[in-house]
């Protein structure tokens, strides 16, 4: 399957047979309870009310448009599993969607990009939770697809209105699709330039990605707008300033977790990865032809801005998925060239496809074995221990999403304790980067650690449930990292201790 050939039913069963394993690996890592986001994305979509309420009453940062109008229909005790449902359907698409990004060029390629996408633990992530990214990188995908084929001389009349539409399905799902819209009108008009010059290129630009610029900044306007008239204004669920560690930990998570490069130190794999997209970028080789600029910009933008500006909120590796697109399809490129020379450079193309893939599936068994923090288990503890509800402190109190919605689907009864009011138990978060204490006292009583989890770096809280030294607990202890280890890089089963 040297020759581009998308039409081949090889081919198809190929790229089939990844979706289906892409599909079963979402599925597997989907399992559990919701967590932070997800829970009060649920309870923002239930307090709207209704449809016209989710554009226009919640006014939150973790909105996400199209998909609160699905948890606000199959509400609060739906099973987790079905509020993932779109998450883990848009996430499988994107691997045929990633295939015929560049199964144009190669056939390999697609099939490559397919494995990747499909294994690809950011990818495994997103694709199964409850929230707008799996959708916007479907819509993201989509719209590269369409721009990168009429770059390439295969555009039609409808092509810029197809595109505009995957702009605007992008911007409802997640507003992180501007920067791709960006980035691809970037990379069109500097392509068209060099071959047009700056009026004809400008022009050219404008026709091609103009609707698509429209739609964008007509959401943005929109969401602004009925925030700026609402009472409480556009609202955020949490802001952190700028900082260098967690910058460059959030570029080593993307990094490490999209494609399994890490190394010692935080800043060593994503600074040898943007030297590679630097050189790709201004030195493009002859086979990657207009598209080594396209995974250039997209690997480097995001990231060069944010440091840049010092934008706050930069230690989550979630906002670059941009660049997570721009490795994998790169990856795909480099190694579908490999596999399409046979000899020596097939056997070496195989064999690194071989360990990105097993590097990716060894970190999607964390992910599933994790369950983002096993976030419904504080209240599983409770109910075994405290039957009849109980009353729980919080710290901090973001954790109230969870535990509310974990509870309303079990039934169980929780009351908010809050300043020094009495409370059953303590549930926490510990801090990254700093040891979970065994014991805390609350309001002079002296409670110690009962049960807790373990979350990786890409998403999820990893949680604590303090109660009582009085309450008596029994039976084995399970595998976990107890209280007094480090936050940093939790990974492994999330576990309960006992006793």
């Amino acid at each position: 399957m040297t020759a581009v050939d998308r039409h081949d039913p090889r081919w198809w069963w190929v790229v089939g047979a990844a979706a289906v394993a892409g599909l079963a690996l979402r599925i597997a890592a989907a399992q559990g309870g919701l967590w932070t986001d997800e829970a009060w994305s649920v309870i923002y979509a239930a307090e709207a009310r209704d449809a016209i309420g989710v554009f226009l009453r919640i006014n939150h940062d973790n909105n996400h448009h199209l998909y609160s109008l699905w948890l606000q229909a199959i509400g609060m005790n739906a099973p987790p599993l079905l509020a993932r449902l779109p998450a883990i359907i848009a996430g499988t698409l994107c691997i045929p969607a990633a295939a015929l990004v560049v199964a144009r060029r190669s056939a390999w390629a697609g099939i490559v990009a397919a494995l990747l996408f499909a294994v690809s633990p950011t990818m495994v992530n997103f694709g199964s939770e409850a929230r707008g990214y799996s959708l916007m990188l479907l819509a993201a995908l989509v719209m590269l697809w369409l721009a990168t084929d009429a770059v390439e001389g295969h555009e039609r009349r409808a092509t810029p209105w197809w595109v505009a539409l995957a702009a605007l399905l992008g911007m409802l799902s997640h507003m992180t699709m501007a920067a791709p819209v960006a980035l691809v009108t970037l990379w069109v008009y500097l392509d068209r330039r060099a071959a047009l010059g700056p009026s004809a290129a400008m022009r050219k630009s404008a026709r091609l990605m103009g609707p698509a610029l429209a739609a964008t900044a007509a959401v943005v306007l929109f969401v602004f707008a009925v925030a700026r008239a609402s009472p409480t204004g556009m609202r955020l669920g949490g802001y952190v300033p700028f900082g260098w560690l967690n910058f460059t930990a959030a570029l080593d998570d993307l990094t490490d977790w999209t494609a399994g490069l890490t190394l010692v130190e935080l800043w060593v794999a994503p600074a040898l990865l943007a030297v590679a997209a630097l050189w790709i970028g201004l030195c493009p080789p002859a086979w990657l032809g207009a598209r080594a600029r396209l995974y250039a910009i997209l690997i480097l933008a995001v990231p060069l801005g944010a440091g840049l500006v010092q934008s706050g909120n930069s230690g989550f590796a979630r906002y670059y998925l941009s660049s997570a697109i721009g490795l994998l399809l790169l990856a795909s490129e480099w190694i579908g060239r490999g596999l399409g020379k046979g000899g020596a450079a097939r056997v070496a193309a195989a064999a690194l496809l071989g360990v990105v893939v097993l590097a990716g599936l060894w970190r999607d068994s964390l992910l599933i074995n994790l369950q983002r923090g096993r976030p419904d288990g504080p209240v599983a503890f409770m109910e075994q221990r405290s039957p009849h509800g109980a009353r729980v402190a919080l710290d901090p109190k973001r954790l109230e999403g969870p535990l509310t919605v974990a509870a309303h689907r079990a039934g169980y009864g929780i009351g908010i304790a809050k300043g020094c009011a009495p409370a059953d138990y303590v549930l926490a978060a510990p801090l990254p980067m700093v040891r979970a204490s065994p014991t805390i006292t609350r309001c002079g009583v002296t409670m110690r650690a009962l049960a807790w989890s373990a979350t990786s770096t890409l998403t999820g809280d990893a949680w604590i449930l303090y109660g009582p030294k009085t309450l008596q607990t029994a039976g084995a202890p399970v595998s976990g990292p107890a209280p007094g280890a480090s936050n940093r890089r939790l990974s492994g089963r999330a576990g309960v201790a006992q006793g």
